[in-house]
């Protein structure tokens, strides 16, 4: 009834009908545009036709057994409660579509995001439109595989924060849910696609178009994205490799545009970290490490020469630009240094970061992660590579709390942060406090500093897109002077607006660390790489004391998220 309900309601509003065996094959119905999503071992326009399963299964990252296994919540939102997950693709029950089992159509053929469970737009903008591209483009592929699933985590996020609408007049933006670090060839075939299904690419020449790459050297790594370079040129990329030019000693291409693109922070996570001292529950301990790093140090994977003192400091020729040679610099200059801890491993990482002033944040084969990783344990950044962004830079004050090193100045360091007074020292990790919360993403997987999520990388990500729609043509560096609220928000003042409901459950795949978790541990285990439906914010530590919550009750969670910020 439901499924002749949608199609009577789609014929009305003038939309293509679906092939009549698409839903009776097992295929989804996308009323919209008329397409018969398939799952992975059927083909054909209704699904109806037979494929060689092994080698589409390892195309997609599974083999036979795990391809078209039924895993309940293992796919994106848990299919909403409104269809069966099979291995990442939803089997969405007739009437409902997209590859959450998200959308329906009401009676007058209009979409409707989860009908009857509560939904309701965001209070502020922007409103984003989510492309339902064919999922041989995203869920299709097995996300246990990526190490980086961020794409999928933004696309529930924007879900079950508000900010998503199915009325593309009035959307701010336009997103293309995939990873495009993992298309390779299939990059130029999604984008005619979505230019030749939906007419906003062409109306837009691409602009406003969100496009995301987790690769390391963000929207320009490998030849497949440098083919879609120039097409891509009015659109916005979401990566973490901030280099806005060719590196004069690397091979590294700059591709990262100020006020175009973002940089965003890749979710680092490492055991332990709710040991911050930026946890309300972890006592302080005094900052008595002058500069501290710990990682590698060579290209070619093993220790540097014992002696620092000694050029060349690795022992072999093998990559010697890694890091554009600055983690090798570093070492040569300061290892021996007073005061500086410069290692290459450390049974006291964690507590070693939570006793340091200044922690190295160097980039590695492509972008780096530790300017993430030590503010999040109250350390200042010192990033080291020229032309390089950090993530949510320039719209966040850096200088505020990093201390940003030329290559060239790296002999002389420890002048430039022996130079910083204490008064502004102390003012410099209050910054780093509250930049911590904007550099890790709470409301996906959760909370670490005790707060509700309301300053978190998405929130952040959503508030730069705000501004820039409502500011257009003003310098990313200037937001804070153009709108009063982006100028709270960034200095983490909004902490006068009361909290909407809102106890955000703390990350920890740990159960050790519930003695210092500020609020209960997320259930983050069960859900595997997709996560908790509609982020960790929507999971409700005493509401679903059982993790069991089924169905449309799945749905609704994601509907009725809390919005601290909004």
């Amino acid at each position: 009834a439901v499924a002749a309900a949608a199609a009577a309601a789609a014929a009305r509003a003038g939309r293509h009908a679906c092939p009549d065996a698409c839903v009776a094959n097992g295929g989804v119905c996308n009323p919209e545009l008329g397409r018969c999503d398939c799952p992975r071992h059927l083909g054909g326009d209704d699904c109806s036709e037979s494929v060689d399963l092994e080698s589409t299964c390892k195309r997609y990252g599974f083999d036979v057994k795990s391809c078209t296994n039924t895993t309940p919540l293992r796919c994106l939102n848990a299919c909403s409660g409104r269809g069966t997950c099979l291995a990442g693709w939803c089997q969405c029950t007739a009437g409902f579509y997209g590859a959450d089992c998200t959308l329906s159509l009401d009676e007058h053929g209009t979409p409707e995001i989860l009908a009857g469970l509560g939904y309701r737009p965001s209070e502020r903008r922007p409103k984003i439109f989510v492309y339902e591209i064919p999922p041989r483009f995203n869920t299709w592929r097995n996300i246990e595989k990526f190490d980086r699933p961020l794409y999928a985590h933004i696309w529930k996020r924007i879900i079950s924060s508000g900010h998503r609408t199915t009325d593309a007049l009035e959307a701010d933006y336009f997103y293309v849910p995939t990873d495009f670090r993992y298309l390779f060839s299939d990059a130029t075939v999604l984008l005619d696609y979505v230019a030749h299904a939906w007419p906003h690419w062409n109306a837009t020449g691409g602009a406003r178009h969100l496009l995301l790459s987790t690769s390391d050297l963000g929207g320009c790594e490998g030849a497949e994205l440098m083919r879609i370079r120039e097409r891509t040129a009015n659109a916005t990329w979401l990566t973490a490799w901030g280099l806005t030019r060719k590196h004069p000693k690397v091979w590294w291409k700059g591709c990262h545009r100020p006020g175009l693109d973002i940089v965003i922070p890749i979710p680092a996570q490492t055991p332990n970290m709710l040991r911050t001292p930026l946890n309300p529950k972890v006592p302080q301990p005094p900052r008595d490490i002058d500069f501290y790093f710990s990682g590698k140090i060579c290209g070619d994977n093993k220790d540097p020469r014992p002696n620092a003192s000694e050029w060349p400091v690795c022992q072999t020729p093998t990559n010697p630009l890694y890091s554009a040679g600055m983690r090798q610099q570093v070492y040569h200059h300061h290892a021996l240094r007073p005061g500086y801890q410069i290692v290459t491993r450390s049974e006291t990482y964690i507590q070693d970061m939570a006793r340091s002033k200044f922690c190295l944040a160097p980039t590695g084969g492509g972008h780096g992660k530790r300017q993430v990783l030590v503010a999040r344990f109250g350390c200042i950044p010192v990033p080291i590579t020229d032309f390089v962004m950090q993530p949510f830079e320039p719209e966040l004050d850096w200088p505020s709390f990093s201390v940003a090193v030329a290559e060239a100045d790296v002999p002389r360091m420890h002048k430039i942060l022996a130079a910083i007074p204490d008064k502004q020292l102390v003012r410099m990790q209050s910054a780093v406090a509250c930049a911590s919360k904007h550099l890790w993403w709470s409301s996906l997987w959760g909370g670490v500093f005790g707060d509700d999520g309301r300053y978190d990388a998405f929130a952040t990500t959503m508030e730069i897109l705000r501004v820039r729609r409502e500011h257009p043509g003003v310098n990313a560096s200037q937001y804070a002077s153009v709108d009063a609220h982006w100028a709270r928000f960034s200095a983490c003042q909004l902490d006068d607006e009361e909290p909407r409901g809102v106890r955000l459950c703390s990350y920890g795949y740990d159960e050790s660390l519930r003695e210092v978790a500020p609020t209960e541990l997320c259930g983050l285990r069960r859900w595997g790489k997709y996560g908790i439906p509609g982020g960790a914010v929507c999971e409700r530590p005493g509401v679903d004391p059982s993790g069991e919550l089924q169905g449309e009750e799945l749905g609704a969670a994601v509907a009725t998220c809390p919005r601290p910020w909004r």
